[in-house]
């Protein structure tokens, strides 16, 4: 009898001589690398206890058990297990053209034995084993769910080099696994002198791929990073494997490699014992934002460090030269791009954010962006305990979606001493305070309350709130211990709630649930709204969770006090209004969170309105001074670096009251001079193939088409022939579109609030407006 703590990495079912296994593959902390094959368990679903027996006369099934649970609509449930998953989807498709409904056919056999265990990637086993390979196998052993420190990954950050003839020049390996590293390249050609250690020399692809796939089940990685690792390495790698006939040996126990096309676009592979972390998409998911995902733009902002190749140089033609002229230098390109991703994921966390999260949300590492399959695994558990089984995806009757936060109109000008209130954790505390919820909402009738606009929850029988209540206060502890990764993780799995609720993919769909949430919070944000302006406040701008208010002039000496009397002031009138309305302790919270010395909004391009989520502030942090931008060109990563520059310094000149025409005039002359063409270059990413662009052909697509090289993220300058790419040294360079299209609609935007604009600032000899302020 063997006991020990695994971390599970991955999880697969098959059917397998009319039989169902299970297999996971991962880390324990006594014995490394694990393989748990479970072929004890029967997939099953549920249909009505009414149902006719004779309907059942010509399936295969295994059992017909009877329960205690119930459908949404209050039918008497009996469950069906079968031999296979295989049986099971037969029987699915028989029931539903006999006109019988199931429930919860739809559920993968893996997260649904994880799911009853209640386990979140980590489990206790206990069992037989035996030892096959590197793996220790356990065959059906005990599992039940239990909180360990993950174990000590280690993890191996590939990257390839490849040739335009379609041949694999290079692999490049470096290998963390704790305090230690390695690093290999195995390259394609002959030897060369004084060939660094790290470098091994090939005559044939097939015999690179070979040594590489060897080394990988010797060094048996628990992760695999990289940059765009999934759609263009690993692609690659089994592309090239197909052509060569060779397998695609990168699994732990010699599973097949899943390599598939999502629906939305990109690839997603499954490696049954290894996880595959792609740093753009695991950035994104963790709502961090850059200019562009390039690993030079990410590098250099991350590490102040960058490839080996400049950007400025033409990548491509570079690789085939440096290939045909010095391959010891190719592989010294290649494996520094695979430590700058090691690097990367280093400095930010990335594992051990993403590990946070699966520990959570019980998914898989690579899973994790499958948000409703999450609120699957804590909900439904829990919903049986309730007497209640969920219905099958497809079943639902999907209605309209809710409506999205409720903005204020935005008032355009320039103000001083404005502060920032903003609830914290909004949707998850009105989830919280209103009892909203999938089953709150079915048994409406016991104990109703309703929201401020008319839906009604029980507020004595739900699951969400209590689940919600459980997160906060692990938050709460995590940020007192400064574990930043645990708090992100559960912001990010609380705020998901709402959008999952409305989603169509979510089996608990409704949209009273979303809509019951967004009407609240527009019920909170217009109830403070009124609250402060008759206390007399002027509210400048709000947006869903957060109220922009000038100070009075007396509260400008002391601004954060004021803040946080301020927010101290509004939580208890809400609380008090709350209880008085609608009976329900609130968990409704708002706080200080900034203050600005100035602060600008903007007006639309169109209209005498405000521009929504559009404004920029001089914040006071830590006794400095920092400018902030939101929604303006400033933050956005289509805009030339011209653009931005100059918008920056141009609000810094407002806010700090410098000259700004003379200024204006002097950048407008510098651009028609050519001293800034190094600013003009547009990055704009491709969001579909080029081809499928017929009738409407935007510039990036024309300037991507001049190269065909498939690049995702297009660099390009406007000339008077169009578009054309830097790589093409572009000439005759349109500079007045670049004063037209770029500085004269920020000019306008914010000179506009002080009656000035941007051509007649240009057109006339007159001093700074400011001399006759």
């Amino acid at each position: 009898m063997i006991k020990t703590d695994v971390f599970i990495l991955t999880g697969e079912w098959l059917d397998i001589n009319g039989k169902n296994e299970l297999r996971f593959l991962g880390k324990s902390v006594d014995y490394g690398p694990v393989e748990i094959i479970v072929d004890n368990y029967r997939p099953f679903l549920f249909v009505q206890k009414d149902s006719a027996q004779k309907e059942f006369e010509n399936l295969k099934y295994y059992l017909r058990r009877n329960t205690d649970l119930k459908s949404f609509k209050g039918e008497k449930l009996d469950a069906i297990y079968f031999l296979s998953q295989r049986d099971l989807r037969i029987a699915d498709e028989e029931f539903h053209r006999a006109d019988i409904s199931t429930y919860e056919a739809d559920i993968d056999p893996v997260k649904r034995f994880l799911t009853e265990k209640m386990i979140n990637v980590q489990a206790a086993v206990s069992g037989e084993a035996v030892p096959k390979g590197k793996l220790l196998t356990f065959i059906n052993p005990e599992m039940k769910p239990c909180n360990i420190a993950a174990p000590n990954f280690c993890a191996a950050s590939i990257d390839i080099e490849t040739g335009r003839n379609g041949l694999l020049y290079s692999i490049a390996v470096h290998l963390t696994d704790g305090s230690n590293e390695e690093k290999i390249v195995f390259m394609l050609g002959d030897m060369q002198k004084d060939t660094p250690e790290y470098i091994l020399f090939f005559q044939a692809e097939k015999d690179l791929l070979s040594a590489f796939f060897e080394w990988i089940k010797e060094k048996d990685p628990d992760i695999i990073i990289g940059w765009n690792v999934v759609g263009f390495d690993i692609l690659f790698l089994e592309k090239k494997c197909a052509e060569l006939n060779i397998n695609f040996d990168l699994s732990r126990n010699e599973s097949k490699v899943i390599l598939r096309k999502r629906k939305i676009g990109g690839y997603f592979v499954s490696i049954p014992g290894r996880i595959v972390i792609d740093g753009p998409a695991a950035l994104r998911s963790a709502f961090y934002s850059f200019d562009d995902y390039k690993l030079e733009t990410v590098a250099q902002e991350i590490l102040r460090t960058g490839k080996l190749i400049a950007p400025s140089r033409n990548k491509v033609f570079e690789i085939e030269r440096l290939f045909k002229e010095d391959k010891i230098k190719l592989a010294e390109y290649n494996i520094n791009d695979a430590q700058l991703v090691t690097g990367i994921f280093k400095k930010i966390g990335i594992i051990d954010l993403s590990v946070k999260r699966a520990q959570l949300s019980g998914l898989f590492l690579d899973q994790l962006g499958f948000m409703s399959a999450a609120f699957d695994h804590f909900y439904l558990p829990r919903l049986h305990k309730k007497g209640y089984a969920a219905p099958n995806v497809k079943d639902l009757e999907t209605l309209q979606h809710s409506a999205g936060g409720h903005v204020l109109d935005p008032k355009p000008g320039i103000y001083e001493n404005v502060i920032l209130l903003d609830f914290k954790s909004l949707y998850p505390t009105i989830i919280r305070t209103f009892k909203i919820d999938p089953l709150s909402r079915l048994l409406s009738h016991e104990n109703p309350l309703q929201t401020p606009d008319g839906y009604t929850f029980s507020s004595t029988n739900h699951i969400l709130p209590e689940f919600i209540a459980e997160l906060m206060e692990k938050r709460a502890e995590a940020n007192k211990r400064k574990d930043k990764p645990l708090s992100q993780a559960i912001k990010i799995l609380m705020n998901s709630f709402y959008g999952i609720m409305g989603s169509y993919n979510c089996r608990f769909y409704h949209p009273d649930l979303p809509s019951a949430i967004t009407g609240t919070g527009k019920w909170l944000l217009l109830q403070s709204k009124e609250f402060l302006e008759r206390n007399g406040y002027e509210i400048i701008y709000g947006d869903t969770d957060s109220l922009f208010i000038k100070l009075k002039e007396e509260e400008g000496n002391n601004p954060n006090a004021a803040g946080e009397q301020l927010a101290s002031e509004l939580n208890l009138h809400l609380k008090e209004k709350l209880a008085a309305m609608f009976g329900v302790e609130s968990f409704i919270e708002i706080e200080f969170e900034k203050y600005y010395t100035k602060f600008i909004i903007t007006m639309a391009r169109k209209g005498e309105t405000g521009a929504k989520k559009r404004y920029a502030g001089m914040l006071v942090k830590d006794a400095k001074e920092i400018f902030e931008f939101v929604g303006m060109e400033f933050v956005r990563s289509d805009w030339t670096k011209l653009a931005k520059e100059f918008q920056m310094e141009l609000y810094e000149r407002i806010f700090t009251n410098r000259e700004v025409n003379e200024w204006i005039r002097d950048v407008v002359s510098r651009i028609r001079k050519g001293e800034l063409n190094d600013k003009l270059i547009y990055r704009k990413r491709l969001r579909k193939n080029m081809s499928d662009y017929i009738k409407n052909v935007p510039p990036q697509v024309r300037a991507a088409r001049m190269l065909a090289t498939g690049e995702a993220v297009v660099r390009y300058i406007i000339t008077k022939n169009g578009p054309v790419p830097v790589e093409l040294n572009p000439r005759n360079i349109d500079y007045q579109h670049y004063i037209d299209k770029q500085l004269k609609p920020i000019t306008d935007s914010v000179l506009g609030l002080l009656g000035q604009s941007f051509d007649s600032i240009i057109n006339s000899d007159q001093l700074s407006f400011f001399d006759d302020m």
